[in-house]
């Protein structure tokens, strides 16, 4: 029996590709996003992660129609950079509305369908800057660490139910992630050109990066995974980073980072 799939965020890059490749693995796909239009092989549904009833609306409507819900990739998400002393708190709130809470409503949305599911499954899309903080990416890196700690305590608490949960954590992709990042380049005349320095190299690694299709091939391998790990790096270089996030003490992997950017 083909698996019902919802990809959130799936109307461009990372989210596209995953939703395009468990397509082609014959799944039955939905893919949520506030843009989007249906194709051939992936359906939309108008919905914004960050508001509750929408979600809710998008989950009743999959499960009326197919019957249940087996797997959920929350990939949608967003950017932003700056110092954190000149960060608006309103741009805080909404990367962790996006991200993090986002993720949240979705999960809490589907996991009534999911639990009927024979073989359920949630995968959170992370990023190695959770392990690993990006200076002038704060709250970036903060959301996402979020999202990891959400993974791993959903996981245990609902084991009980069958339920599969992970975090596919990808390094630089090049995608139109980069251009729609909202940027503060606040408190230039304090900081130098620090900002911009670290903002110019982060950009420069992630238009050199891995392709959407590549970490979507990783989200592919968690969803049919018969025991899936709680934690998957995309990108070969970035296990070898996480795996020093792991081995180093924090004062001196701080001080490696602080040298990169």
């Amino acid at each position: 029996m083909n698996r019902v799939a919802v990809v959130t965020g799936g109307s461009s890059g990372i989210g596209r590709a995953v939703a395009q490749l468990l397509a082609q693995q014959g799944e039955i796909v939905y893919e949520l996003s506030r843009s989007g239009q249906s194709t051939e092989t992936v359906r939309h549904i108008d919905a914004d992660v960050t508001d509750p009833a929408q979600v809710e609306a998008a989950m009743a409507q999959i499960a009326q129609q197919q019957g249940r819900i087996d797997l959920l990739v929350n990939n949608a998400g967003m950017g932003i950079s700056g110092a954190i002393e000149f960060t608006p708190a309103e741009h805080a709130h909404r990367i962790f509305e996006v991200n993090f809470f986002g993720t949240f409503n979705c999960c809490k949305a589907a996991l009534p369908y999911l639990r009927k599911s024979s073989d359920p499954r949630i995968i959170n899309m992370s990023s190695v800057a959770a392990p690993i903080a990006i200076p002038f990416q704060a709250f970036y890196s903060a959301s996402k660490a979020a999202i990891n700690s959400l993974t791993l305590a959903l996981a245990n608490e609902v084991r009980g139910f069958g339920v599969r949960v992970c975090a596919v954590m990808p390094g630089d992709a090049h995608t139109g992630f980069t251009a729609a990042r909202q940027k503060t380049v606040a408190g230039a005349e304090i900081y130098g050109a620090e900002i911009e320095r670290a903002v110019s190299a982060m950009e420069k690694d992630e238009q050199n990066g891995m392709s959407p299709e590549k970490v979507a091939s990783v989200v592919l391998r968690a969803a049919n995974a018969a025991n899936p790990r709680p934690l998957y790096t995309a990108g070969g270089k970035y296990k070898f980073f996480v795996l020093l996030a792991k081995l180093l003490p924090v004062r001196a992997l701080n001080w490696l980072v602080g040298k990169v950017y």
